[in-house]
């Protein structure tokens, strides 16, 4: 349960000193969640239940060729071979998962009405609180999808040289079922990848000159070597205009049955494949605290830990996001305040009768409530590779 912070060193974050000639406070808002635009979200139905269960109909399918085929004759009187086929029986089946809504819930520095008017620029600085609060939230919500996708994707793989490489089918939200990457992704895999999906009848995300598109995520060095400074790819191969609707990203082009999706900070893995390195830390900054780009972060050759990074290939209706629906809720006679649960800022300065008995205190607060629920798992691949830098 959330509690009210203790107000030590608040008032630093509202500045008294004034500056007569320029008015200096500005933010610092850049992280954008790279997945948004290709999962679809909906709202949780409660009457599906706590722990919802997914079933996909699936069948068999022809494992021969009708190479030899029963002729039709007359039946000449003899009986009735000729007016009734003997059938052969198609089997049917279901694929089940479940899913389950997860919580999480951040807050700001409690706030002081008193610090605040008699603070320069105290209003641009409140709101600057909230906006670090829901890019704090933007962030926590993209790496949420980066972890699902691997949970939610049975696909796994790993890249080797030219175009081998090593696979497994799993509900895991990991790449134990695979083994290390020895090379980086390249296009004689992609192509590879590409006719998997073909296979299995996955729905493209958009057409181009006929054929299905399916997004590839990958960092953006990884997607540099792959688009930029392949020359085969980038001399000989016709750019195709993907799709309208995925503006989002400001994508407009693809190639080679994939359009390119830069994740800024993909999940990237120590040498021992399990140990997961974050892109950011947080260390002192000139009045509180700042986030920094994790050395860790880096490539081994640059100076860092990372050695393997994640890339993933995703077709339409993989998998969706469904959100804790809001708003007041009455049960015979109690009433509940509305609550977000997509991560928006509410302002809370509850009365109390020993710390805010004024309702002088208050603090920003956010609520997710979200599930991720499996559709096709079995279509389209969560990858490792060998981590790329510049």
């Amino acid at each position: 349960m959330a509690v009210c912070n203790t107000l030590d060193n608040v008032n630093n974050y509202f500045a008294v000193v004034k500056n007569q000639f320029t008015t200096p406070i500005y933010n610092w808002i850049w992280r954008k969640n790279p997945w948004i635009s290709i999962i679809p979200r909906s709202e949780f139905m409660y009457e599906d239940g706590l722990q919802p269960e997914v079933n996909t109909t699936t069948s068999e399918l022809p494992t021969t060729y009708p190479d030899n085929l029963s002729p039709t004759n007359l039946s000449n009187g003899t009986g009735n071979s000729a007016c009734i086929s003997t059938p052969t029986t198609v089997l049917d089946g279901y694929i089940n998962r479940s899913y389950r809504l997860e919580n999480d819930a951040f807050q700001s520095r409690t706030i002081c009405l008193t610090d605040m008017q008699f603070s320069w620029q105290a209003a641009t600085v409140a709101a600057n609180l909230q906006a670090n609060l829901q890019q704090y939230t933007t962030v926590r919500w993209s790496d949420w999808y980066r972890v699902k996708n691997i949970c939610m994707v049975n696909t796994k793989v790993s890249t080797g040289s030219g175009s081998s490489y090593n696979t497994s089918s799993d509900a895991n939200c990991d790449f134990s079922g695979v083994s290390a990457p020895t090379s980086v992704l390249n296009w004689d895999q992609l192509n590879c990848f590409y006719d998997s999906q073909i296979s299995i009848g996955a729905e493209g995300v958009g057409y181009a000159e006929g054929q299905p598109l399916y997004t590839l995520t990958t960092g953006p060095a990884l997607k540099r070597l792959l688009w930029q400074q392949n020359n085969l790819v980038r001399d000989t191969v016709n750019w195709g205009d993907a799709f309208q609707n995925f503006t989002a990203r400001g994508i407009n082009t693809s190639i080679n049955g994939f359009i390119p999706n830069i994740d800024e900070y993909p999940i990237r893995y120590a040498a021992n494949k399990t140990t997961k390195i974050y892109p950011t830390i947080n260390v002192a900054a000139s009045v509180g605290r700042k986030n920094i780009l994790n050395p860790d972060y880096k490539t081994v050759a640059k100076g860092g830990l990372a050695v393997y990074e994640v890339f993933t290939i995703l077709p339409r209706n993989v998998w969706e996001v469904k959100v804790r629906p809001s708003g007041t809720t009455s049960f015979g006679g109690m009433s509940f305040d509305p609550l977000n649960y997509v991560g928006d800022a509410k302002w809370v300065n509850n009365k109390d009768m020993c710390v805010n008995p004024e309702g002088t205190l208050g603090y920003f607060l956010m609520h997710l409530s979200m599930a991720a629920k499996p559709i096709r798992p079995e279509a389209g691949i969560t990858g490792l590779t060998l981590a790329v830098d510049c």
